[in-house]
């Protein structure tokens, strides 16, 4: 995901995939087009000039280089404010739990509700100056491969 965020798109274009069906047809299950929905906002969000800020500091997901992973420089107060900004903005974007009450989706669900929320925390301490610019990106490199994992499972366990 552009910067630095765990989001519906990164390993939840994976579900949306898994759970459509096939390549090319618009999802039907109700936690595909939830992933689908937030996938288009938190985009939408992300491609305002006014995030361009994190997004060079903490790079999507696979395009960090260890300049990334090793920045010890913790976030200015501007940068602080921007994390509080786009937090607040993304937060919109949440998917919405009635799209995972399918029992066989609810495990990935699960993983992308409690992805969603781990990655607040981690902007919350960038935002608070708890973290620099490598903590930060380095924890949400390892939460990206931790979902991905828990959606792998999830869908290899409800048989898609």
């Amino acid at each position: 995901m552009r910067a630095g965020r765990v989001r519906p798109g990164a390993a939840l274009a994976l579900v949306a995939a898994l759970l459509a069906g096939c390549a090319g047809s618009p999802p039907t299950s109700p936690l595909a087009v939830e992933v689908s929905q937030s996938t288009a906002c938190v985009d939408a969000i992300e491609d305002q000039p006014a995030f361009l800020p994190l997004r060079l500091k903490s790079p999507a997901l696979g395009e960090m280089s260890s300049t990334h992973l090793g920045d010890t420089s913790k976030p200015t107060p501007e940068e602080q404010a921007l994390a509080r900004n786009y937090l607040s903005a993304v937060s919109a974007c949440e998917p919405k739990t009635e799209a995972m009450l399918n029992p066989r989706e609810q495990a990935a669900g699960r993983a992308i509700l409690s992805t969603w929320h781990e990655q607040e925390q981690l902007y919350l301490a960038l935002a608070s100056g708890r973290l620099t610019w490598g903590q930060f990106n380095r924890m949400t490199e390892a939460l990206g491969r931790r979902m991905d994992r828990q959606l792998r499972t999830a869908m290899a366990a409800a048989g898609t």
